[in-house]
C-alpha cells in the first residue's frame, strides 16, 4: 500500500501547485483511518516536493515514484520508493527515507549506532543500516 504513485515529473507538477501534500494528508486518513500528526505533514512539505523536483531536474522525471509506501510485514513505512531502469539495464529500485534531523552524534560506527539531538538522548540505528 502506499498514498499516492505517479511519474517524479508529475508528482513534482502536482508539488508545484500545492496539491501534493493536501492529497497525501487526505489518503492517509483514508487509509489510516485518522489523520497524520502535523510533524508528519511538516516533514511532507519539506522534503517530498525538495526530492521530486531535485529528481526532475537531473532528468529523472519519467521514474515512478511510490510516497508513503507501507513495508510488507511491518508498521513502518518509507517515505519514497523509486522504481525505473538501471541504465546498465534490468529494474532498478531505490528506497528513500528522509529525515528531518539537524545533528546527530556517532556512538558505534561498527553497528551504526547515533544519538539525535532534540529527538531524546537514547541511542538509535541509523536509517542506512536498516
Amino acid at each position: 500500500m502506499f498514498l499516492l504513485r505517479g511519474s517524479v515529473a508529475a508528482l513534482a507538477k502536482r508539488a508545484a501547485a500545492n496539491t501534493l501534500v493536501p492529497h497525501l494528508t487526505e489518503q492517509f486518513g483514508f487509509h489510516r483511518g485518522h489523520n497524520p500528526s502535523r510533524s508528519e505533514v511538516v516533514s511532507w512539505e519539506r522534503s517530498i516536493p525538495a526530492l521530486l523536483h531535485h529528481l526532475s531536474d537531473v532528468g529523472l522525471g519519467e521514474i515512478e515514484a511510490l510516497i508513503e509506501y507501507q513495508l510488507p510485514y511491518s508498521s513502518k513505512r518509507a517515505d519514497v520508493v523509486l522504481l525505473g531502469e538501471h541504465p546498465g539495464g534490468g529494474p532498478s529500485c531505490v528506497v528513500v527515507e528522509n529525515k528531518q534531523w539537524s545533528r546527530l552524534e556517532l556512538v558505534d560506527i561498527e553497528y551504526r549506532l547515533v544519538v539525535v539531538s532534540g529527538v531524546g538522548e537514547q541511542e538509535r540505528l541509523h536509517p542506512n543500516a536498516m
